[in-house]
């Protein structure tokens, strides 16, 4: 069946999504604290509780996080404030997950959204929950090069002399307001083109080639203890975007510039089938330069009226931590959205919903693919075999993918660029505290989405 796009605009699809998901998440909160007696659910709000003890040979005696522990690496998920507060949401996270990044809380728009105008309310909070319950946090982003998401007030600088005095501001009250609180910052995100190898369109370009290193250095100044990522999006199908990337962090790399590591996104497709070794190959291109590597925002979204979409959906997670896993200097797995209900892709139009894209359904229960991720990290860790029933062995050369040549290549392409341009607008009508400055940019991005052909079957 093809991918249908809406053409409905306005707030009220949004507002109308987020009350939905309100109301569901009371009802599973109610579920999930009943649960809450037993060992598996115990962790409370206001501090890290004890978990049980976990075998790797016994992959469902165990958490992800615990898992991820004794591989040495970060597994990850997203919130927002008001997520937190939520006892369902909250303990999930906390139970399963040794790393949270803000969703949104620490975005220009948020932190800045009119010039000298702070607020750091919402990072402040989850940067508590963190500290509250043993946990990593991931400071996304300072600045983000795409005009798509940098705010109005920012975007109409003509003068680049100004708008680096402004940068410098930013980076400098971001980053002394978080200076021995967030141990690592994703410093530039998305400086790419968005589908294509050259630079992103953004006005930041506008204070010239050095504008990402200077940014760099003026971070590492603020807070040297603090690693400094960059994160990019699309180099794992965007043809030529992964050796554009290369080449970029490589030329920073050879001037000397405080770069810590790289953070690859991974927003899949429906139906993408990743090929485990050339992706660790990829990141290899990154540990070669000395650098770390990470999956900053991984989904996966699936078909909703494929009834083997589920377990498809679990062998291409399974993929993903097994590349990550068979890399030294791949320290972190972080997933974009805690819940299926949770996620951003529900409420852009890309595809069909529910695209189902995470480890936990609605009800928080978790999936095949949490079973899968689970069955991976316990096998990389246990000394023996694990004694309950894995994922089929990861292939690629007879399963299906979608094609990656000629004109389906560009249609990737524009689906992609969707895929991340609409992620700033669903997370922004999630949070109540980002609803208003939606108004100007909302209305334009649906009609793009309607605008977009068909996805082939």
């Amino acid at each position: 069946m093809p991918y249908s796009f809406p053409s409905t605009t306005g707030r009220e699809m949004f507002m109308a999504l987020r009350a939905q998901r309100a109301s569901w998440r009371r009802l599973t909160s109610v579920a999930i604290v009943l649960l809450a007696a037993t060992p598996l659910f115990l962790v409370r709000i206001d501090g890290a509780a004890a978990l049980p003890t976990c075998d790797p040979s016994a992959p469902a005696t165990c958490s992800l996080r615990q898992l991820a522990d004794l591989a040495g690496i970060r597994i990850g998920s997203i919130a927002e404030p008001y997520e937190i507060t939520d006892p369902a949401y909250a303990s999930v996270l906390a139970r399963e997950f040794n790393s949270v990044t803000p969703e949104n809380a620490l975005k220009w728009y948020a932190t800045q959204p009119s010039n000298g105008t702070w607020d750091f309310s919402g990072a402040d909070e989850i940067v508590r929950f963190a500290d509250d319950h043993d946990m990593t946090i991931r400071g996304h982003t300072l600045v983000w090069a795409q005009d798509t998401y940098t705010v109005a007030w920012v975007k109409s600088i003509a003068d680049p002399v100004a708008l680096k005095t402004v940068v410098e501001n930013h980076i400098t009250a971001t980053m002394n307001h978080f200076a021995g609180k967030i141990p690592r910052w994703d410093v530039v995100n998305e400086p790419l083109a968005s589908v294509g190898t050259g630079q992103s369109t953004s006005v930041f370009w506008s204070l010239g080639p050095e504008w990402i290193a200077d940014a760099f250095r003026l971070a590492h100044t603020l807070d040297p203890s603090a690693e400094l990522w960059l994160n990019e999006y699309g180099t794992d199908w965007v043809p030529g975007k992964h050796e554009a990337l290369v080449a970029l962090v490589s030329g920073l790399v050879d001037a000397g510039v405080p770069i810590k590591g790289v953070g690859l996104q991974m927003h899949r497709l429906p139906g993408a089938v990743l090929e485990t070794e050339k992706f660790a190959s990829q990141m290899r291109d990154f540990t070669a330069l000395g650098l770390e590597v990470a999956v900053t925002e991984l989904d996966i979204p699936v078909a909703p009226d494929d009834p083997g979409a589920l377990q498809s959906q679990a062998l291409e997670y399974a993929r993903v931590v097994s590349a990550c896993l068979m890399v030294d200097g791949c320290v972190e797995v972080t997933l974009w959205g805690l819940t299926d209900g949770s996620t951003w892709l529900d409420s852009v139009g890309l595809f069909a919903t529910p695209t189902r894209p995470l480890l936990f359904d609605n009800a928080f229960a978790p999936k095949p693919a949490y079973d899968a991720v689970r069955g991976v990290l316990a096998e990389a860790v246990s000394p023996t075999p694990p004694s309950v029933t894995q994922p089929p062995q990861i292939t690629t050369a007879s399963e299906p993918r979608l094609p990656a040549t000629g004109s389906s290549t560009a249609l990737l392409a524009a689906a992609g660029l969707l895929l991340v341009a609409g992620g700033l607008l669903v997370s922004r009508a999630a949070s109540v505290g980002n609803q208003r400055r939606m108004q100007n940019t909302e209305s334009h991005r649906i009609t793009e989405v309607a605008s977009v052909p068909e996805l082939p079957e």
